[in-house]
């Protein structure tokens, strides 16, 4: 090459390129049927593939997200599913789980409300105005009778507030016409309380009564009360000891609650909330007694009777057989023979006098029944914390509180709890410091915790991969598809952004080449000066692609036509 007196570049023609231009910027179906088969199946699947990406992100990102409204029985269910289809809700079913929107939850709940379709239990009086045939026995009709029974006491028990659904299962024995054999009825109760509320103790009572008194000869203690989530709230299988124990445990749990709070009534107010911790220890006696006591006072008798026989007789009765004559001689003529002798006194006959008295004394008698469940014993524990003082240079420091703030906050409580000093009750209030952990400012719920973030997000995400998938996957393969020679071209040789001569290479250029000697010959191929070295044939190269970029190209194009 260096004794070469010339370098020739074949270029094709301008002409020749400009008519293949226009075909190719023909149509993309021109374009497709001039592509061999397995290229075009090839790229439309693989367009069909990136639109169908893109048809599932948009769905995805737009998809609503869904919370479980209840997992309900069969009846239940269908019930909720026919309201839901009438009012066009939105919804989806996994087994007997119903699964809404959670943007229309609270709507979805209230509008079921005020259809009644929050319990769907039977009220149990359709079972009994059924006509039970002439063939049915009549132990199915009393199981019937049975089933209506428990759908009524299980409806009644429904309508408390904080009981959501309640099943009541009764266990009746034949009666037994001796009363010594006789057994008692038994009932078992389960409710599932609502959301967010919880059954107290006051409400098991109220259901063990609503069902003992139901139930013809059911004692209380036969029935037995549990929630959905198997804790036991009454037991009626457990000996009177065992219940009667665990019933004053939980009056006592239940009586210092009170206590804690009425002091904190009495020290928020006064102190605030967290400056104090206070706890309580009550006993009680739960010992039930009754006494009868009869007293005599004897300083105030008291006559209860009397009786008083007086006999008094004057000279000799007439006695014999009533109705006969006496065996007596009769007596001399009471006619005085002489004037003095009525003067003479008579003769005493029979004289008796007897008086009995009873007396009684003053007698008082008395019936005493103390009360069960008093309170024996009560302690209670209060811990202020210190005074936090902020001093001149803003800096704060605690310190005890006085002994006269500590004494009036303790009169406050023994006269808020009934404080007594008899029956032995202890209170303390002792100032300590507490162990605080430093919270600092409060802060901000970040973005990607609030309830609109994800659908936010998935919208962003969903657009991003749209995005992506257009310019880098669907754009440079209907490029492809549209205009395959300028792609190759494009992507074989970019002048502008590859190749970087300098300063020194186009100075050299301009000083050892003469213009004149470089041009195109009679048959269109490129004249360059005579180049001896094969540096100096590079320089000239570069040179060359560095003015005519388009002429280059035409060069690269030509030699990629030549090739095929």
């Amino acid at each position: 090459m260096a004794e070469a007196t010339g370098t020739n570049l074949t270029v094709p023609d301008q002409s020749t390129a400009g008519d293949v231009e226009p075909e190719n910027k023909s149509g993309f179906m021109d374009t497709l049927g001039n592509t061999d088969m397995m290229r075009q199946m090839a790229l439309v699947v693989v367009l069909v593939i990136c639109v169908a990406i893109a048809v599932f992100i948009l769905i995805w990102a737009q998809e609503p997200d869904f919370r479980p409204l209840a997992k309900m029985e069969t009846q239940e269910l269908i019930e909720t599913l026919d309201y839901m289809d009438a009012n066009q809700i939105e919804y989806r079913l996994e087994g007997n789980t119903v699964y809404v929107r959670s943007d229309e939850f609270q709507n979805i709940r209230l509008g079921m409300t005020r259809q009644g379709l929050t319990n769907s239990s039977d009220s149990g009086t359709d079972i009994i105005m059924q006509d039970m045939g002439f063939g049915v026995s009549q132990r199915v009709e009393m199981e019937r009778l049975k089933h209506a029974r428990e759908q009524q006491i299980a409806s009644t028990i429904e309508d408390m507030t904080s009981i959501q659904k309640a099943r009541v299962l009764l266990a009746m024995p034949k009666e037994n016409v001796f009363a010594r054999r006789e057994k008692k009825a038994s009932a078992t109760v389960v409710l599932t309380a609502k959301r967010g509320s919880v059954i107290a103790g006051e409400e098991v009572d109220a259901v063990i009564d609503i069902v003992a008194s139901a139930v013809q000869n059911m004692e209380p203690s036969k029935v037995t009360v549990t929630d959905s989530n198997g804790r036991l709230l009454n037991s009626g299988s457990q000996d009177s000891l065992s219940a009667r124990a665990h019933k004053e445990y939980e009056i006592e749990r239940q009586r210092e609650q009170e206590y804690l709070e009425k002091i904190d009534a009495i020290l928020i107010p006064v102190l605030g909330i967290g400056n104090y911790t206070a706890q309580a220890d009550v006993s009680m006696d739960f010992t039930a007694m009754e006494q009868t006591q009869r007293s005599y006072n004897p300083d105030l008798p008291a006559v209860r009777s009397e009786m008083i026989v007086e006999e008094n007789s004057v000279g000799g009765g007439v006695g014999g057989i009533p109705g006969a004559l006496s065996n007596q001689p009769p007596l001399d003529s009471n006619i005085p023979e002489q004037a003095g002798a009525g003067n003479q006194p008579t003769l005493p006959g029979r004289t008796a006098k007897e008086s009995t008295r009873n007396y009684e004394l003053d007698t008082t008698i008395s019936h005493t029944k103390k009360q069960s469940g008093v309170i024996r014993r009560l302690s209670v524990s209060v811990a202020v914390d210190y005074t936090q003082l902020t001093g001149e240079d803003g800096s704060t420091t605690s310190e005890p509180r006085k002994q006269e703030e500590l004494l009036n906050i303790r009169r406050l409580l023994q006269g808020g709890i009934g404080f007594d000093v008899t029956r032995g009750d202890s209170l303390e209030v002792v100032s300590v410091p507490f162990t605080r952990m430093d919270s600092g400012v409060m802060e901000e719920v970040p973005l990607w915790e609030q309830p609109g973030f994800l659908p936010i997000l998935k919208l962003v995400v969903g657009g991003l991969v749209i995005i992506v998938l257009i310019i880098f996957v669907i754009r440079p393969m209907l490029r492809r598809l549209i205009n395959p020679d300028d792609t190759k071209e494009a992507e074989d040789f970019d002048a502008d952004e590859g190749l970087d001569l300098g300063d020194e290479t186009i100075s050299m250029l301009s000083s050892d080449f003469d213009e004149g000697q470089v041009g195109f010959a009679a048959d269109g191929s490129l004249m360059l000066p005579d180049l001896h070295k094969d540096e100096d044939v590079l320089k000239a190269v570069r040179a060359l692609v560095a003015n005519e970029p388009e002429l280059s190209a035409q060069v690269v194009k030509g030699w990629l036509m030549q090739d095929e």
